[in-house]
């Protein structure tokens, strides 16, 4: 496989794993249940300002509102289990937990022998405090 499109599958990849894992798929699907339900509401009264009041007042909802709102619900507790869990472990508070980060070593066009570098430090005469 070439590079390019090596690329391009992950890119798509990427992009598939961050629209599935956020919020934006259900917000979609409320999105297009307002707009059938402002289509079933103009149908009814005839008005543009009475049928957007009905659709977006949360009033008069309907199953597509409570599936989304069910699925909402969910993924907020299982978010807020997650968090609970991570706050139980005690592994997160143990204060003999060490967490060792090794030292970092550049590699390929970031790495500068130390030869190389030229560092100069200029001293300042500072006067002598007052009295």
């Amino acid at each position: 496989m070439s590079e390019t499109v090596h690329k391009r599958l992950l890119s798509r990849i990427a992009l598939l794993v961050i629209f599935s894992t956020t919020s934006i798929p259900l917000g979609l699907l409320q999105v297009g249940i307002w707009a059938n339900m402002f289509d079933e509401f103009y149908e009814e009264t005839q008005s543009i300002a009475l049928s957007a009041e009905w659709a977006l007042d949360g009033l008069h909802r309907c199953s597509g509102c409570e599936l989304v709102d069910e699925i909402g619900s969910d993924s907020k507790e299982a978010i807020s289990q997650l968090s609970s869990f991570s706050l139980e472990t005690k592994l997160v508070h143990d204060p003999g937990l060490k967490i060792i980060i090794p030292k970092t070593q550049f590699i390929g066009k970031n790495h500068f022998p130390l030869e190389q570098v030229v560092s100069r430090i200029d001293f300042v005469e500072s006067p002598p405090p007052r009295a």
